[in-house]
């Protein structure tokens, strides 16, 4: 499995762990969110549920467009070479994901330094992992550039600098 591959399932998972909560029980998970001096109603009203529930369906949605665009799940049943598995949307998705984990993480972390609460931290990290795994396989996950022959990388050049090294290999 490939990097941007494990980035696409890791993030579904992501979303997918917040999101069963909204789904299945709205009421616990803005409990949870809200703090101790807003209780005293004690109840919660339908367009919470139905925003919390629809939130929930968002991510879920989101987190399966993430593995569909990003090719780790091959829309087709035949694959003749490894460069036929390739998304040529691979890389636009996960630009917009991780801007999507770093947004929420930015958020969670305001959140929590103005709340306190532990749930908004809690999820400022797992988005800020994700946005940090979603630049890395920008930055580095691309093993198609790598030269099977020798390792390197076939996007580096000798400027400004020469590399003697490599000279000195081929004129041997």
């Amino acid at each position: 499995m490939d990097s941007v591959s494990a980035y696409s399932f890791a993030s579904c998972g992501w979303l997918s762990l917040q999101a069963l909560p909204l789904v299945i029980w709205p009421s616990f998970v803005t409990s949870l969110l809200t703090p101790e001096h807003q209780h005293a109603d004690g109840g919660q009203t339908a367009l919470q549920e139905y925003l919390a529930r629809s939130l929930g369906l968002s991510q879920l949605g989101l987190g399966l467009l993430i593995v569909v665009l990003s090719g780790a799940l091959p829309l087709t049943s035949v694959v003749e070479s490894p460069q036929d598995s390739i998304s040529p949307y691979a890389n636009a998705v996960v630009l917009v994901s991780s801007l999507y984990h770093f947004g929420i993480a930015f958020y969670g972390y305001v959140k929590y330094n103005e709340t306190d609460l532990t749930g908004f931290i809690l999820g400022a990290i797992g988005s800020g992992v994700l946005a940090a795994f979603g630049v890395w396989c920008m930055l580095f996950g691309d093993s198609r550039k790598i030269s099977k022959r020798t390792g390197a990388d076939k996007r580096t050049s000798g400027f400004p600098f020469k590399n003697s090294e490599a000279d000195k290999r081929k004129d041997l």
